[in-house]
């Protein structure tokens, strides 16, 4: 009996601590994206790979509450030209201060991971985009599929409600 009932207790702490659990997102991008000119162009991520509550319509993050959230990117950066990449988050199609990253691909052989993020408040129904430009033509995000391994996204972006 006592089992039993310390059993149905924890269960039903964990139910309850599920569902009062904070919203996230992983999303992530399979598609390499490639800059054509030196213009600002919004990530796309076609890959939603765990949700509660915050959406990705392919790179579009809206989040569900007002809050204060942790968002970061990771971007995979290269490209078949030398360049610097750079980085950043925008809400409601305005750029965030100090948010910009930046990264020089002396070659086309030459790959590195790009991290921007921070801590942002937002309100319910607002949206998150990562933005990236780059100093030259065919610089940007890669993909790579290396044999026997999991893909190397182009990018990978986390977000999460810390309050």
């Amino acid at each position: 009996m006592r089992t039993t009932f310390a059993a149905i207790f924890i269960s039903a702490t964990l139910l309850a601590s599920a569902a009062f659990a904070a919203p996230f997102l992983q999303a992530s991008s399979t598609e390499t994206q490639l800059a054509t000119d030196t213009k600002p162009k919004v990530v796309t991520m076609n890959s939603t790979d765990a949700t509660s509550g915050i959406t990705n319509e392919n790179g579009v993050v809206t989040v569900p509450e007002d809050g204060t959230y942790f968002l970061m990117a990771a971007g995979q950066v290269g490209g078949t030209a030398p360049g610097s990449v750079k980085l950043w988050m925008r809400v409601n199609d305005a750029d965030v201060g100090n948010s910009n990253t930046i990264q020089v691909i002396p070659d086309p052989a030459y790959t590195a991971v790009l991290v921007c993020q921070g801590l942002a408040t937002l309100k319910k129904g607002d949206k998150v985009v990562v933005a990236f430009s780059s100093t030259a033509p065919n610089v940007g995000l890669v993909v790579t599929s290396p044999e026997g391994e999991p893909v190397v996204p182009a990018v990978i972006f986390s977000a999460f409600k810390v309050d």
